[in-house]
């Protein structure tokens, strides 16, 4: 999953890559803009109805249908709902809430999130390369469609409408395949609607406040310093989507196992989620160090001396990485403990709001960033604690914190080959990669020298592929 996600990212990164050379900053910041509300719009629309995919189906595997079903449903009355709520107030207030683009943004939103189950239904069923071929193929028909479209026209509007076309291309075939594959379902189906929705409304609603916390800075920058701010305010974030690939990756197949665990002992299912982490931080922390070290070189290189201010939003950004090291909520999630999750992601959005009203008019964009990564960090904080009441551990038995320590320690030491101009200064974008590459084998070197069990099974999985675990 985690190789599958980086392709798609990798892929993801040519669109913006592309368009700043397309696009004024100007237009390429109106088009950011209507990214930003239809992102905002889709985390409400979606609800993670489509994620419950993952806790249900490999506990009642007779259902799978009955539940896509329930998914299929869910969503679109969400979605109806979340747009023509959207467009009214749009309407009243005269366009303050959409800008310029409310109605494809409207539609591209209700086109986009219905019958979108298909990646976590196939997680749940363990298709790994099921779901490499579904979002890859949807991503360069993304990708294309925009870079098409720009470099034949030029013109935000343009790229807009191509997109809702393309979305609505997309709709038709995924109903095509869903109603051929769907399936009668001849088990017991009483509660579980309600079961269903008894999780989603919580989860989905901690989803839909985290993402609308992710993007109050980009709101904020939007509303207060315009389109030409908010463009060096997206490329200092874009790499956030680094964290989803590295993290949510493993965590939406950890999910999956633990839930298929529930009939052992709380702690041999915290004890899972505890050897995950340890991967996700040598993961997260491994990028976070490459991507503050090189930051000036990928952004000047990547998209021009124009997006030069959006070097040191990157370098604080990289910050959050820390802390989505510890994803609490996938073991409150096994055991269908939600409510705990949106109230820590209430916890994020006030403490956001109040930070970015607060540093947002003093140090511009960069008070936007330091905003989200402290926010970012009390609500995990918060969520830990959470996690240790449900699961009835101390804080020592949280998480594993003396190979954690290990990790960083071992990111510290590895990073001193990064030290100096000769990377950079000496042989540019070539020499980051270079760098790059150094880093990750004197990390790896440094795991193993430390013993961290993560790495060692790692290491023995290459020496014997066909070993079980």
């Amino acid at each position: 999953m985690s190789i599958t996600r980086l392709l798609n990212h990798g892929l993801m990164l040519i669109s913006p890559v592309v368009l700043v050379r397309l696009l004024s900053v100007q237009d390429f910041g109106r088009y950011r803009e209507f990214l930003l509300y239809t992102t905002v719009l889709l985390s409400f629309a979606a609800l993670g109805i489509s994620h419950s995919l993952l806790r249900f189906i490999p506990s009642r595997p007779e259902l799978k249908w009955r539940y896509v079903e329930q998914t299929v449903a869910l969503t679109f009355a969400s979605s109806v709902l979340v747009t023509g709520v959207a467009l009214l107030l749009d309407t009243v207030l005269e366009g303050r809430v959409l800008g310029e683009f409310a109605w494809p943004a409207a539609l591209y939103v209700l086109l986009f999130v219905n019958l979108d189950f298909w990646e976590a239904l196939w997680l749940a069923e363990r298709r790994s390369f099921a779901v490499l071929g579904y979002t890859t193929g949807r991503l360069i028909a993304r990708m294309l469609t925009v870079i098409t479209a720009a470099a034949l026209s030029g013109q935000v509007r343009v790229i807009v409408w191509s997109l809702v076309c393309m979305e609505a291309v997309r709709l038709t075939i995924s109903f095509i395949s869903w109603r051929r594959r769907v399936q009668p379902v001849t088990a017991d189906t009483t509660g579980a609607l309600r079961e269903q929705l008894s999780y989603c409304l919580p989860f989905g609603g901690s989803m839909v406040i985290a993402s609308f916390n992710r993007s109050i800075g980009s709101l904020f920058v939007a509303k207060m310093m315009g389109p030409v701010a908010l463009a060096h305010y997206a490329i200092g974030t874009y790499l956030q989507p680094v964290i989803t690939v590295l993290r949510n990756s493993l965590s939406d197949v950890l999910l999956p196992e633990m839930v298929a665990r529930h009939r052992e002992p709380d702690e041999d299912r915290l004890l899972l989620f505890r050897r995950t982490t340890v991967v996700i931080a040598i993961l997260l922390i491994g990028a976070a160090i490459l991507l503050a070290r090189f930051a000036e070189i990928l952004v000047i290189t990547l998209f021009s001396e124009e997006y030069r201010p959006a070097v040191a939003i990157l370098q604080i950004y990289v910050l959050v990485f820390a802390r989505e090291s510890l994803d609490f909520g996938v073991p409150l999630r096994a055991i269908n403990r939600t409510t705990p999750i949106l109230r820590s992601n209430v916890v994020a959005i006030i403490l956001n709001v109040g930070l970015v009203l607060l540093l947002l008019p003093l140090w511009g964009l960069m008070g936007a960033v330091i905003a989200f990564v402290l926010s970012r960090l009390i609500e995990g904080a918060y969520l830990g604690w959470q996690t240790m009441r449900a699961y009835q551990v101390p804080l020592s038995q949280l998480a594993p914190w003396k190979d954690l320590g290990k990790v960083v320690i071992a990111a510290a030491l590895a990073a001193v080959v990064l030290y100096g101009d000769l990377w950079t200064e000496w042989l540019g974008l070539l020499g980051a990669l270079l760098g790059g590459a150094t880093f990750i084998v004197a990390f790896a070197t440094m795991l193993l020298l430390f013993r961290v069990p993560e790495a060692m099974e790692l290491l023995r999985r290459i020496r014997s592929p066909s070993a079980e675990s």
